[in-house]
Formats: C-alpha cells, structure tokens, sequence
C-alpha cells in the first residue's frame, strides 16, 4: 500500500540495528584424489549478521470519518468519567471561581469566553466539512480555511492558558477524556516503511482492527521494549499531542511548534539549573 504527500501529516527517517541470514560463500583449496591437483572448493552457508535497516515513519492526516470517529471516540470517554464522579474543566474552573480560589472572576471571563468560541468554530467547522468536496463553492472553502485558522488560535490560547492552571486540570474528565483521544490517533495514524525498496509497503505501528485490539498491541510493544516502538514513540506521540491541541495539518507549523516547545522546556531546564546552584 502506497500513501500521497498530501495524506501525510509528517514523517521522518530512522535506522535500526536488525540481525538477518545471510547466504555467505566459502572458498578453500583442496587436493584432488584422482588428479593430484590443488581445485577450490566453494561451499555456501548461512550466517547471522548485523545490518543497518532504514525506517520512515509516517503519521496520516485523519480522514473526515477518522476524525469523525475520534470526536466520537472522545464523547464516549468523556462521558464515562463524568459517570464515574470526575469534573469537567468548566465546572471546576466555576467552582474555583464561585469559591474566590487562585482564579479571578476576569480570568473565569476569559476562559469561559476562549471555550464558547472554540464550541462556536468546532460546530461552523463541522457543518462546512460536511459538504461535498466537489459540491463545496469557492466562498464556503474560504469560510472553512477561516475558520479553521481561527480554530487552531483559540486551541492555542486555550493551551496557553490551561498551562498557567495546569495542576486544577489534571484529574478533570475533560484532560483524562482528551489523553485518550489523543492515544486514539496515534494508534490509528502512526505507521511505517521498512527498508527503501520500491515495492516496500506502508504498514501500521499498531496492528488491529478497533481501539482495544491496537492499544494491546501498543502495550504489547512497551513491555517487549521493542526497538522501533522505543526510538519513535515519543516524537510520534508529541507531533500527534501538538496536532490535536492545535488543530494544523500543516508540517511547518507543527514543526514551529515543536521547536517553541524545545525552547521553553531549555529556558525551564536553565532556570530549574540556577535556583539549584543559588541554594
């Protein structure tokens, strides 16, 4: 199975170490019994060696029914831990609020402001997405483009902002519901090339048919300390992290991203690094 650039959201290249048979010739000379003369003998056998074998991983763009089924996916988990007693970040964010806890009412406004927009744009996105590729007028393309644009800002203040709180937030159905999604894409999107053949194919990162059967296969992985799984997952699981977060298919933002984020977590290293040499 062959991908198009244009369903992929990003990709990059490793190598691992892998042990194969190879058929190795043996020469040696040896003395003929009838004619007296030296003839070299050649004889073939198998041999384990260590070869460098190139890898390029690829993580898809989501298809309309894939995020379709992941906004599905998403409600479903959602839900349930709501059933089973845990807050949403609304509630939580009110409750702090009401109770004059480390929000004020000018930053309730605001966050509650950034999430009946992001609603407002998800649901203009979805009815846009839902027309017909070949049907959709140059006007409604533009409007989706838009819309998605601003979609992508508002994630990205909302992250921001979320961040400053990040401690009220950990345990709320909405963050345990979100990492779940999130884990739903990267089972369904991460996948790989092995080798650089021309008729290499494009295989899954985590075989199965539904989420259960995947993610046995991711925790299957873990445990085995697979060696591609081992030198991937982290970089497949943050490209998917920051794509969700913001909403961008595009490979430079996410690459943008990924280097702010670098810088941010070098400047807390330095700081982190000062206060322990001051003390």
């Amino acid at each position: 199975m062959k991908i198009e650039d244009k369903n992929i959201l990003y990709s990059f290249d490793v190598s691992i170490d892998k042990k194969v048979e190879v058929v190795v010739e043996k020469k040696k000379k040896q003395k003929n019994k009838e004619t007296g003369k030296m003839e070299v003998i050649v004889s073939k056998e198998n041999q384990t060696t260590t070869e460098e074998t190139p890898y390029k991983m690829i993580i898809r763009k989501p298809t309309r029914m894939e995020l379709e089924d992941g906004d599905m996916f998403y409600s479903v988990e959602l839900n349930k831990f709501i059933k089973m007693g845990l807050l949403t970040k609304a509630m939580l964010a009110k409750q702090y609020g009401t109770n004059g806890g480390v929000w004020t009412e000018k930053e309730q406004k605001i966050y509650s402001e950034l999430i009946y927009k992001m609603y407002q744009k998800e649901l203009e996105v979805q009815q846009l997405s839902m027309i017909n590729q070949s049907k959709i007028s140059e006007r409604q393309k533009e409007k989706l483009n838009a819309a998605m644009l601003e979609m992508s800002q508002i994630k990205k203040e909302l992250t921001e902002y979320e961040m400053i709180q990040n401690s009220l937030f950990d345990h709320t159905a909405d963050v345990k519901a979100r990492n779940r999604a999130i884990m739903w894409y990267i089972l369904h999107l991460a996948s790989f090339i092995e080798g650089d053949s021309d008729d290499a194919v494009l295989e899954d990162m985590f075989e199965g048919e539904d989420f259960e059967e995947k993610y046995e296969a991711y925790e299957n992985k873990e445990e085995s300390e697979d060696v591609l799984y081992k030198k991937t997952i982290d970089r497949i699981s943050t490209i998917i992290t920051i794509r969700y977060v913001s909403g961008s298919n595009q490979r430079e933002e996410l690459e943008k991203m990924m280097e702010e984020m670098k810088v941010e977590e070098d400047q807390e290293s330095e700081k982190t690094e000062e206060a322990a040499v001051a003390e």
